[in-house]
């Protein structure tokens, strides 16, 4: 799996990716969505919304409820729940030593999530350990549009002063695979998070790492960077604007 251009930056989904909230995610939303609406729904279907902003989950049983949920209660129970269980997420230690490994190899690498920063804090970034590691994170609240609209990312590029072309984004759902390519940038899924692998070569991403090791190696290989200047940033400029407009229209 070798790169398709010369790449300057690698963009990381957090859950799913770099450490498995899976089961803790599907286990907060089912407890919401019973308590306030009293729906059960498969962990199946739940699983499928897993990358989604929890105010879009929140909002995804409106149409099967004759009045209009507690939004707000719901978000802060789902939140509440989470918090209390947290104990059950697990890092992905090779995901995140492919983070490290971009980085001290040259990349510009950036964290882009669909949880809200409060969601992020309470939860997942204090136990990745990635601060010195990272040159942007981009969180629900830094767009108006989320995935699988391309703002996260394009957000990201904008932050890194990086062209799409140049940058790859790794996840593990359909949603990011449609936010990458709609933003320009190569996409690299992973089959041990949120989606169903065949949910995700459906999507046709440009890599598909079978497990943690595979991405870890995958980013050993490249080769290292001295850094990027002046004519990237340039480059930037228009590249990005452009493919703002083509994309300006998606997922209204």
């Amino acid at each position: 799996m070798q790169p398709q251009v010369s790449l300057r930056a690698i963009l990381f989904d957090i859950d799913g990716t770099l450490i498995d909230t899976v089961n803790l995610i599907v286990n907060a939303l089912d407890y919401t969505y019973r308590k306030h609406l009293g729906i059960t729904l498969s962990r199946e279907e739940l699983r499928r919304l897993i990358g989604l902003p929890l105010k879009v989950q929140m909002r995804y049983l409106d149409d099967r409820v004759p009045e209009s949920p507690p939004h707000e209660q719901m978000e802060a129970d789902e939140m509440a729940y989470y918090a209390a269980h947290r104990d059950q997420e697990r890092v992905v230690p090779e995901a995140v030593e492919a983070v490290r490994t971009a980085y001290r190899k040259g990349y510009a690498t950036a964290l882009v999530t669909s949880k809200s920063r409060a969601e992020l804090a309470l939860s997942s970034l204090p136990k990745l350990e990635l601060e010195a590691f990272v040159d942007a994170i981009v969180t629900a609240d830094d767009t108006e549009r989320h995935k699988p609209a391309p703002d996260p990312v394009l957000k990201a590029l904008e932050r890194l002063q990086v062209a799409p072309e140049q940058a790859v984004y790794i996840g593990d759902t359909v949603f990011d695979v449609a936010c990458g390519r709609a933003a320009g940038v190569q996409v690299g899924t992973v089959a041990w998070g949120a989606h169903l692998p065949e949910d995700l070569r459906a999507a046709q991403p440009d890599y598909y790492f079978e497990t943690p090791a595979d991405l870890l190696q995958w980013i050993e290989q490249l080769p290292v960077l001295e850094g990027y200047g002046e004519a990237e940033a340039e480059a930037f400029q228009s590249r990005t604007r452009r493919a703002r407009a083509t994309t300006r229209g998606d997922n209204h």
